[in-house]
């Protein structure tokens, strides 16, 4: 696939590839590359549990005279 004047370096165009170590972006005008990350995309969907815990319970602070 390619992306027309999407490069960030030069607004070339960039074009999508795969090898051995995953997917890319690259420019065809300047080089530029890019790797694209697919285990984040891939990661399993984990679910969120709130558990209710106590909160702590502060003591009062003792009031501080001043000596005059």
């Amino acid at each position: 696939m390619i992306y027309f004047k999407e490069c960030p370096k030069c607004h070339g165009d960039l074009l999508a590839g795969k090898d051995a170590d995953g997917q890319y972006l690259s420019c065809i005008q300047c080089g530029y590359l890019r790797d694209l990350l697919v285990e984040v995309a891939q990661a399993p969907v984990r679910e969120t549990f709130v558990i209710d815990a106590p909160k702590t319970v502060r003591k009062p602070r003792k009031k501080v005279r001043v000596a005059a």
